[in-house]
């Protein structure tokens, strides 16, 4: 006989897609893919690319590898153009559709918006922080199925990272191929505050993260707007491969 008074245990809750990443991990790997980029080390750039689609897609090696060539390939014509910059799109959406993005999320939107990204690094330049923000916001808001508010502050943190570079590159003697002493810390520490908050978020804990105080000191804290994710730009305000959206659990299925 089947005892009525014992409750049922309760459903998990779904996972969201892309909510299983080690957000401190990636920001490391952004940010040697950053300093990849402007040192003109392609090789090693697109090795660090494939392992940061694994980590914030949780994809296969096969999908990394495919994704992280169309991603390259629409980042390399988009660094020599200089306009029509609508024909990159197509490359960007296949690079994200490699990674299995939900049946319900448009790749060719997320590609317009990320591709919004690089333009506005371009137009702008050395002040593109806070319109880069906005535009990071508003493609991760389109990846993770997440309104535009519960991503933003991940999106100015990662805007903010990319302004510091392009400021720290243009008054360091050493130019963006040097050292950058002085700015990559900084650069590193607001990518990893963007990553914690887009962690938050897509995990559903929005307003929760760990955040780091500029000398690299570790404290708890919160914000009503978390999170946000990536991309980086050239010497010239161009943008430079990323890695774009998370999975959940690492599959090995290609």
């Amino acid at each position: 006989m089947t005892d009525l008074s014992t409750k049922p245990a309760p459903l998990e809750p779904a996972r969201r897609w892309g909510a299983d990443f080690d957000p401190d991990r990636l920001a490391t790997l952004e940010l040697r893919m950053w300093k990849a980029y402007y040192r003109r080390q392609p090789a090693r750039l697109f090795g660090w690319l494939v392992l940061g689609l694994r980590e914030q897609a949780q994809a296969s090696w096969r999908r990394a590898l495919f994704a992280s060539l169309w991603l390259t390939k629409a980042a390399a014509g988009f660094s020599r153009a200089t306009g029509d910059y609508d024909r990159y799109a197509p490359d960007i959406a296949r690079g994200y559709r490699m990674l299995g993005l939900p049946e319900q999320v448009n790749p060719d939107e997320v590609a317009r918006r990320e591709l919004r990204w690089w333009v506005v690094r371009r137009e702008i330049g050395l002040a593109a922080g806070q319109a880069a923000g906005e535009a990071i916001t508003r493609t991760y808001a389109a990846i993770y199925e997440l309104p535009e508010e519960a991503v933003a502050e991940a999106g100015r943190l990662r805007g903010e990272a990319a302004e510091v570079r392009d400021r720290g590159a243009t008054a360091d003697s050493d130019g963006p191929a040097g050292a950058g002493r002085g700015y990559w810390p900084e650069v590193g520490r607001l990518l990893r505050e963007s990553y914690r908050n887009l962690k938050a978020a897509v995990s559903g804990r929005a307003g929760h993260f760990t955040s780091e105080a500029p000398g690299g000191n570790v404290a708890t804290g919160s914000s009503a707007l978390p999170g946000v994710a990536r991309r980086s730009t050239t010497p010239s305000g161009t943008a430079a491969p990323r890695a774009p959206a998370s999975r959940g659990r690492r599959s090995r299925k290609a």
